[in-house]
């Protein structure tokens, strides 16, 4: 087998050699000279430690397909105990019972120990700065073996391209934790592993392949603290010699348009720096990896022609504890302009985004989307008719649906769709696993019609499985039919799913229980004040409008995370709950802690918890460049 890390020479520096002085005078001069030669090194080398190594994106290559990067882990551990997050587990109520739970999942985890050598507390410690990794596309610079052995022969019948996983680990004074566990992996690997070296000017790489499967192979080298790992040793290599920057034509993935676009968009309110970001090129991915054959070909194809390879990017971040918020998360999808095929569907656009005068301030969240309804129908009857023929999506998909129904599902229906789309989310109680009920709210342009002509017909394909009572609640008449089999002789307490149809203004409301429909009836009927006029809410939609400057965009959100809270709270608290769980503690190290923790310890009231929690929200914008999402949280103070 050819020796990949065969070529450079290491270098070696020569020693200097100090000659005698014959007098005194010499003699100091000769000192003199040693302290100022000694100085200068000494601030030669500070000068260069103080240098700034190469962060990830610099250190990774310009075509890298899939990307996730922690800007420095310390730092994102102090500033997540800046965050409600942080505080909530220095609670003096709450720390006993979050000691214990971590202190067990130690004790649950002391056989890691015996096979790597570091317990969980000492794992957990190692990364001290920056820790990414990449997905990369096959160094075809390099060849790592010429030799056709047989994971090389399969992966060429089956024409796949094996991915490249690259890792830089920032460890710091952890570094040692790092070679030990280095030191554990070389002593289980399999006799067959080879193990080589290479010295590439300061840089020591290290190889471990597999004499007889290339693809049973990784290397790294360590560099001040900074592990460098590659699961290919060409890569390796090429990573070790852009470290060392000793290509100066090297394209690295901060020079990548796409990304640097991402990032841009990525920061916080004030140009805070992301703690946590990724990157991903999905078309890359499928292009360098799926396998060459005719079906793979023929697919590779079509994407043009379906629009689908104007997905140009995807990626976002995370902002922990940044000035005004508690976090930041930003989601961006990049889309080349114009829109085609598949992609000319998404048509979200801007709109009126207030919650509905009947939306209760007791929803635990609200979210709202405009969208242009009549685009997405003609992009979906173009593409299919493309495919199928002229008027096939008429005459294969809507004439079945029509006759069945009874009804002209493009014009009583599609045709009717305003744009507007809103959902609210509550928790019935008593509280179940399945205790989260949602309601739909649909705009219509013409409701009266829609009640008169098209709702009769659909409730009269529903009475024929199911009966449908007529309730009223408050001011509403409310249509109500059960879904499913009865559900309360089950052990596990589910709730059954209650449909209730009405209309309220222009919207056909749809919620999956009575429970939910009565919040919403009495929010109509003034009985419960409505989420617009919450100061909560204002507080979300205020932020919202500095981000937007006073713009409109095409959906919002609103959430209450001490409801959800309260929901697991409550089943934690629940007996019988607390039985399920220790019945499948035992098999499960993290389950076993949690039990343990909950058993030991008294959970405090919930309003010791919910005190840390605030409101979060996010927003939604169509932009040139594709669709960014940003949502966040606010600071309880």
């Amino acid at each position: 087998m050819n020796n990949v890390f065969a070529g450079r020479r290491p270098f070696v520096a020569s020693q200097p050699h100090l000659q005698p002085l014959g007098n005194v005078m010499r003699r100091h001069l000769a000192i003199f000279t040693l302290i100022l030669a000694w100085s200068w090194c000494a601030a030669a080398a500070k000068a260069v430690d103080s240098d700034p190594r190469l962060s990830a994106p610099q250190l990774f290559p310009e075509k890298t397909l899939l990307y996730l990067r922690i800007n420095d882990v310390r730092q994102l551990k102090a500033d997540v105990e800046r965050s409600s997050l942080g505080k909530l587990g220095q609670d003096e109520q709450l720390k006993p019972i979050l000691m214990e739970f971590y202190g067990s999942l130690v004790r649950n985890t002391a056989e890691m120990q015996d096979t790597i050598g570091l317990n969980l507390d000492e794992l957990l410690s190692i990364p001290s700065g920056e820790m990414a990794i990449a997905l990369l596309a096959p160094d075809r610079g390099r060849d790592s073996s010429n030799a056709q052995d047989d994971d090389a022969e399969e992966e060429s019948n089956r024409g796949r391209r094996r991915p490249t996983v690259a890792m830089l680990l920032d460890a710091g004074p952890e570094i040692s934790s790092v070679q030990v566990l280095l030191g554990r992996l070389r002593d289980q690997l399999d006799s067959n592993m080879v193990h080589e070296e290479k010295v590439l000017d300061r840089l020591t790489l290290h190889r471990y392949q597999h004499a007889n499967r290339r693809n049973q192979q990784f290397a790294y080298f360590i560099d001040n603290g900074v592990l460098v790992a590659a699961s290919e040793a060409n890569y390796l290599q090429t990573l070790a010699e852009r470290w060392l920057e000793q290509d100066p034509q090297f394209k690295s993935l901060a020079d990548n348009r796409k990304f640097t676009s991402i990032m841009s968009r990525s920061v916080g309110t004030e140009g805070e720096r992301p703690q946590v970001s990724f990157y991903a090129d999905p078309m890359e991915i499928v292009r360098q990896f799926a396998p060459r054959n005719a079906a793979t070909s023929m697919t590779l194809a079509m994407l043009p022609a379906l629009g689908i390879d104007g997905i140009e990017a995807v990626g976002g971040s995370w902002i922990v504890a940044p000035p005004d918020f508690d976090s930041i998360s930003h989601l961006h999808l990049a889309l080349s302009s114009p829109r085609r095929g598949v992609l000319g569907l998404v048509r979200p656009k801007s709109g009126a985004t207030t919650p509905e005068p009947w939306v209760p301030d007791s929803v635990a969240s609200y979210a709202t989307l405009n969208w242009d309804w009549a685009s997405t129908l003609q992009g979906i009857e173009r593409l299919y008719n493309q495919f199928r023929g002229p008027d096939a999506l008429d005459q294969e998909i809507f004439e079945r649906i029509n006759s069945r129904l009874e009804i002209d599902v493009r014009k009583d229906v599609l045709d009717n769709l305003e744009g507007r789309v809103t959902m609210l989310q509550g928790f019935v109680r008593p509280v179940t696993i399945n205790s989260g009920s949602n309601v739909y709210a649909i705009r219509l342009k013409n409701p009266e019609y829609f009640k008169d002509n098209v709702l009769p017909k659909l409730l009269s394909q529903v009475e024929d499985r199911t009966s449908v009572q007529l309730e009223s609640m408050g001011s509403l008449r409310v249509h109500v039919f059960i879904v499913g089999p009865d559900r309360s002789e089950r052990q596990v307490p589910i709730r059954q799913p209650e449909i209730c149809v009405t209309f309220i203004d222009d919207y056909l409301v749809i919620a999956d229980s009575r429970y939910m429909m009565r919040q919403v009836a009495d929010c109509v009927s003034d009985s419960t004040g409505s989420l617009k006029e919450s100061l909560e809410y204002q507080m979300i939609a205020d932020r919202i409008a500095a981000q937007l400057q006073d713009k409109e965009c095409a959906a919002i959100s609103f959430g209450r995370p001490e409801e959800s809270l309260q929901l697991f709270y409550e089943l934690a608290r629940d007996p019988e709950n607390r039985e399920r769980l220790r019945k499948v503690a035992d098999n499960n190290g993290f389950l076993g802690a949690l039990f343990n923790a909950l058993e030991k310890h008294e959970l405090p009231p919930f309003s010791v918890i919910a005190k840390y929690l605030a409101p979060s929200g996010g927003f939604l914008v169509e932009e040139e460049t594709g669709l960014h999402y940003m949502s966040f949280s606010l600071r309880r103070e």
